[in-house]
């Protein structure tokens, strides 16, 4: 049996916690072409707007606790679009498009962000 075994507890959130707690856990899960984060997002805290065309990876984000909007372009208030996730939801994102995680609920989201590169 091959396998490796980690929790967010075994690495340092990358986020100020006063937003939340974002936990990498590809290195500490020893995966080759997988990346896998934990992302908590406190009410009003939002991730960082970006996209990854230069390195081709492709995301998948499932809610797991709370609601959060995924803004695509700027979102709907800047002629792009939101998608709302609710719990046990799931959006798949493309290298080259630009998103945003966003918490405009009132209570702490919880996802599980997991992403690949499609240039293998």
């Amino acid at each position: 049996m091959s396998y490796t075994h980690a929790a967010a507890t075994d690495v340092e959130s990358v986020m100020d916690a006063d937003y939340g707690g974002m936990w990498f856990l590809r290195d500490a899960l020893a995966t080759e072409e997988l990346g896998v984060t934990i992302l908590e997002l406190e009410p009003g805290a939002r991730g960082k707007e970006h996209d990854h065309a230069s390195d081709g990876q492709e995301e998948v984000y499932v809610c797991v606790h709370g609601v959060v909007d995924v803004d695509f372009d700027g979102g709907d208030d800047e002629g792009g679009e939101t998608v709302r996730l609710a719990e046990n939801e799931a959006v798949r994102v493309s290298a080259g498009q630009t998103r945003q995680l966003q918490n405009r609920g009132d209570e702490r989201a919880k996802l599980v962000l997991v992403g690949t590169s499609s240039e293998r």
